[in-house]
């Protein structure tokens, strides 16, 4: 899952290989393709500078290393609260498609101003209290590496975000004095 921060131009990865051989695809023209998941535009195609109700590519890819390809996307593009999936294919359809989801992403602050409110919810394993001041980081991936939103719990041990129903996130709990098991795996419900 890549996260991107919404209201900026963002590139957006792919790791492609040709499916005749497996091999790494290093050369040729790649197009990359971004579906709104959700918000205003969802089922919509972004086709490089607006959304279309038929599928368009949103831009050309370029080969970094190793078959990694890359693709700047315009900051119109994205939106708070929006989940979009992108994929990548090459002119001669050669290439094994690749289609990975993709979140908006802040360090710090609430997602958006989107429909769904989720709350989080911290408490002492043994005492069932709640545990205010303790930093609570959701990120889009199990290794921690696309944070999405990071808080401090409130009187109650709880935050919240807005994110898309269904969504899997990672969370990630830190207080001194405790020791958690990370990421907590939720679904955003």
């Amino acid at each position: 899952m890549q996260a991107v921060i919404p209201g900026q131009a963002n590139t957006i990865t792919h790791n492609l290989l040709v499916s005749a051989s497996g091999e790494a695809l290093t050369s040729g023209t790649v197009s990359f393709h971004l579906l709104a998941r959700s918000g205003a535009n969802s089922g919509k195609w972004w086709d490089g500078s607006a959304w279309s109700d038929t599928e368009a590519a949103a831009g050309v890819g370029v080969h970094k290393v190793r078959g990694i390809w890359q693709c700047d996307i315009g900051a119109a593009a994205w939106e708070y609260g929006v989940l979009y999936e992108s994929y990548a294919v090459d002119s001669l359809g050669s290439v094994v498609v690749y289609s990975e989801q993709i979140v908006p992403s802040l360090a710090i602050g609430v997602i958006g101003a989107g429909d769904h409110e989720w709350v989080y919810t911290l408490t002492d394993s043994t005492t069932g209290l709640p545990l205010p001041g303790a930093t609570v980081t959701v990120t889009g991936d199990a290794y921690g590496e696309n944070p999405l939103y990071r808080a401090v719990t409130d009187a109650a041990g709880q935050v919240t975000f807005h994110l898309p129903i269904g969504m899997t996130v990672y969370v990630w709990r830190e207080l001194a004095g405790y020791y958690f098991v990370n990421p907590d795996t939720e679904v955003v419900d």
